[in-house]
C-alpha cells in the first residue's frame, strides 16, 4: 500500500494528526453534499410552487397571491440559508474546528432536513390541489406557510448546534 502512495503523501502521512485532517475533510465535504442536495431538492420545491403561483393568478386568485408570494418568499430564504450555510469543519488552519463527531452530528441534521421535503412536497401538493379545485386554498396556504415558518425555524437550530460544537 505504501509502495502506492507518492512522495508526497508519504510524507503528510507521517505527520501527526494528518490522517485525521483527511477524514475531516471527507465529512466536511460529506456535510457540503449532503446540504446541497436539501438545496436542490428545496428549489425544485420552489419551482413547483411558482407554477402554482401562475396557476393561481390564471384563474384569477389574486385573493390568495400574497399569502402564496409570502410562502415562496419564506422557501426561498430557507434555501439561501442552506446554501450559505458555514461548513461544519472549516479547515485545518481556521480558528474554529469542529470534533469530528459532532460534524457527524451536524450530517444527520442536515438529512433530518432533507425528510422533512416530504411534508414540504405534501404541503405543496395540498396547495396545488386547492388550486385546481377553487375550495380551501387560503387553509392550504396557511398550512404551508406555517411549515416553511418550521423548517426556518429548525434550519436556524443548526447555527445553534454549531456553535455548540466549536472549539474556539
Amino acid at each position: 500500500m505504501k509502495s502506492q502512495m507518492s512522495a508526497v503523501e508519504r510524507a503528510l502521512a507521517g505527520l501527526p494528526g494528518i490522517e485525521g485532517y483527511k477524514e475531516k475533510e471527507l465529512r466536511r465535504e460529506a456535510d457540503r453534499r449532503v446540504r446541497e442536495t436539501l438545496a436542490q431538492l428545496l428549489e425544485d420545491q420552489r419551482a413547483r410552487l411558482t407554477g402554482i403561483q401562475l396557476d393561481l393568478l390564471g384563474s384569477g386568485g389574486l385573493d390568495w397571491m400574497d399569502d402564496l408570494e409570502r410562502a415562496i418568499g419564506k422557501l426561498q430564504l430557507l434555501i439561501d440559508r442552506v446554501r450559505s450555510a458555514t461548513y461544519g469543519y472549516a479547515g485545518f488552519f481556521d480558528a474554529n474546528k469542529v470534533r469530528e463527531a459532532e460534524l457527524e452530528a451536524l450530517i444527520q441534521f442536515d438529512r433530518g432536513m432533507i425528510q422533512r421535503v416530504d411534508e414540504l412536497r405534501e404541503k405543496i401538493d395540498a396547495v396545488e390541489q386547492a388550486v385546481m379545485d377553487q375550495e380551501h386554498i387560503e387553509t392550504a396556504v396557511r398550512d404551508l406557510v406555517r411549515l416553511l415558518s418550521e423548517l426556518n425555524q429548525q434550519w436556524r437550530h443548526r447555527r445553534e448546534v454549531m456553535q455548540s460544537v466549536v472549539i474556539g
